[in-house]
Formats: structure tokens, C-alpha cells, sequence
């Protein structure tokens, strides 16, 4: 059974995925705000073809979008709607702004077949969100960051080197606003912390270890 584990602090809760998790084997896991509404989702790359010559081969999934509430409930979203339709074997996944409008966009590998690219086009914009780090780690890579509105925090991020199946998300994050966000929090490997205020109208920014803000858009 496949599950996501909700972190409360003192202990994990375990909850199951949807049904439609459930059908096939999941490789890639990548969590982001694909729809730009302030809660985090997730996507599952699926399906397993190398089974012995007893068994059938696992190839009920065509990638899942899993829409969260904010609250770590997951609903499943059908493929008819999230676009995302890939009948092969899928392995590999990433989540990259590749076009720079601040919607996320998404890829996903197969095992013998085409890598697909899907465009973002009905999300709402967010903010990205750049690093410059020290000598030796000039992106920043194992920081924590994310979004305050007023007295209000959004999701934390973590910059990250790999992650799911022999993958690695864009280094530019972008963090969904589903109002203006006023500040940035980010903790750096180390420990350091730092808030920089962000500028009304923002695009993409650079936020530096020395507590430094640069508008990029």
C-alpha cells in the first residue's frame, strides 16, 4: 500500500493514498503547488513492466496528480483534467519552471520510450525564488525556505541535490501566492536564518546568506 506520512511533530501519522495510487507501482514522488493555490500536491510517476512470466505486468497508472486540501488530505485528479496521460513505463521525474511565467511545470522519463514534458497553463503564478550561497554551494542547496504573509507562513521548501528516481528538481523555486506575500524566510544549511522582506509586484527574486534581496522580474 502506498502512503504519505504526515509529520506532527512527536510522531508520524500514516495515511494511504487514494485508489488510484494504489493500482500501480510508484517510482518518482514530487511535491509541489501545481495549481497555485496555496497547498501543496503531489505527482507520482507509475508503472512496473519487468515482472516474471507468471504475473501480469503493473500498468494501471498514467502518472497521478494528487491535489492537497492544505490540511494532508490527497484527492486524485483524472487525467482528462491535469493533462498528465503517460502509458508507459515512467520512472524518472522533475518538477522546473522552464519557460519562467511562475507555474510549475513538470517531466517524466520512461523506460524505452519518449521523456514527456508537460506546460503549466492554468495554474496561477507564483514567485521564484533563487539562491546564491556561499563558496562551495553557490545554490544553496539543503536550505529551507518559504513564503510569509503578514502573520501567516506558507509551505517550507527545501532545496535539494535529487530526489524521487534518478531525479532532480529546477534549483529556482517557485513558491505559490495565493496573496501578496510580504516576507521570506530562509534557513540555511548550517543553521543560519534570515528574513528579507518582498517587494509589492515581484516576479522572481535572489535572496543572499548575507540577508541581501535582489528583484530579478
Amino acid at each position: 500500500e502506498s502512503m504519505v506520512f504526515l509529520n506532527r511533530g512527536d510522531h508520524f501519522e500514516g495515511r494511504a493514498l487514494p485508489l488510484e495510487a494504489q493500482l500501480a507501482p510508484a517510482f518518482a514522488v514530487c511535491v509541489g503547488d501545481y495549481d497555485g493555490d496555496g497547498k501543496e500536491d503531489v505527482f507520482l510517476s507509475q508503472n512496473f513492466f519487468t515482472v516474471n512470466a507468471e504475473s501480469s505486468r503493473c500498468d494501471a497508472g498514467r502518472g497521478l496528480w494528487l491535489k492537497g486540501d492544505g490540511r494532508g488530505n490527497l484527492t486524485a485528479v483524472a487525467g482528462q483534467e491535469s493533462g498528465v496521460k503517460v502509458y508507459g513505463e515512467q520512472r524518472g521525474a522533475a518538477l522546473c519552471d522552464y519557460d519562467g511565467d511562475g507555474r510549475v511545470d513538470l517531466v517524466v522519463t520512461q523506460n524505452r520510450a519518449e521523456t514527456k514534458l508537460y506546460h503549466n497553463v492554468g495554474g496561477k503564478p507564483g514567485l521564484r525564488v533563487r539562491l546564491r550561497g556561499p563558496e562551495g554551494n553557490p545554490r544553496g542547496i539543503g536550505a529551507q525556505l518559504r513564503l510569509m504573509f503578514g502573520q501567516r507562513a506558507g509551505a517550507v521548501r527545501e532545496l535539494h541535490a535529487g530526489s524521487g528516481y534518478w531525479s532532480q528538481d529546477s534549483v529556482v523555486e517557485v513558491l505559490s501566492t495565493p496573496e501578496a506575500p510580504t516576507q521570506l524566510w530562509v534557513r540555511w544549511p548550517g543553521g543560519k536564518t534570515i528574513t528579507v522582506n518582498v517587494r509589492s509586484g515581484a516576479r522572481e527574486i535572489e535572496a543572499t546568506m548575507e540577508g541581501g534581496v535582489n528583484v530579478l522580474h
